[in-house]
């Protein structure tokens, strides 16, 4: 595999804090949501943004 340099950990560090932010927002969307149907999506937005998340970390491992 090969090295990933200072510059490129520092962009998958902004990836991945923007990754953390965007489902804490979603999260919180649709635990504020009364509509179900903008509940589910919010939800299952969250759900990818959560497994997107984790891919990228497994990958760094």
């Amino acid at each position: 595999m090969q090295q990933i340099s200072s510059k490129e950990l520092m962009y998958i560090d902004d990836v991945l804090s923007l990754q953390e932010h965007m489902i804490k927002c979603l999260n919180d969307s649709a635990s504020r949501l009364k509509d179900q149907q903008l509940k589910a999506m919010c939800q299952n937005l969250a759900d990818r943004c959560q497994n997107s998340f984790n891919s990228i970390v497994k990958n760094l491992g």
